[in-house]
């Protein structure tokens, strides 16, 4: 995992939010110049999640690329199916988000509902989980594995 400290993108991204830290397309990035080993598994869980959303999106844009071939539709529009794995994390991350705040915003404040939100989604709920594995030793310690996020469902 490789971490960028003090990232103007950081600063970026992260300026909405109570947040000083973000994981993009498999690297993390922070406006600290130093990360807790517990929050260096959370974004560990994040960077796990995100690589086994990147293949699964691969094998669905491979398998739609040949099913196209296998019936004659091709064209340069294919291109855009390179983005599949690239977003798929993302768009996941995004809808269900949205419908977890929707959920959640009857009878509560927009920040009430953002903060219930943030914290049910599936890929936080198991970051969450995971980010105290640090303090156990190394024969003890869970990961996040391959579609392991599914469990918090």
């Amino acid at each position: 995992m490789k971490i960028y400290y003090n990232s103007k993108i950081a600063k970026a991204t992260t300026f909405l939010a109570d947040f000083v830290t973000i994981m993009l397309f498999g690297a993390v990035f922070t406006e600290v110049k130093e990360l807790s080993e517990k929050t260096k598994y959370h974004e560990a869980s994040h960077v796990e999640q995100y690589q086994t959303l990147f293949g699964a999106g691969l094998a669905l844009a491979v398998g739609i690329m040949f099913t196209c071939f296998a019936f004659d539709h091709y064209g340069w529009w294919m291109l855009a199916l390179l983005a599949i794995p690239i977003f798929l994390y993302y768009v996941w991350y995004l809808v269900e988000y949205t419908v977890r705040i929707f959920l959640y915003k009857k009878g509560k404040t927009w920040k009430e509902a953002h903060d219930k939100a943030y914290h049910e989604i599936v890929f936080e709920r198991e970051a969450y989980a995971l980010e105290d594995e640090y303090r156990k030793p190394c024969t003890e310690r869970k990961f996040a594995s391959s579609f392991s996020f599914l469990k918090y469902y």
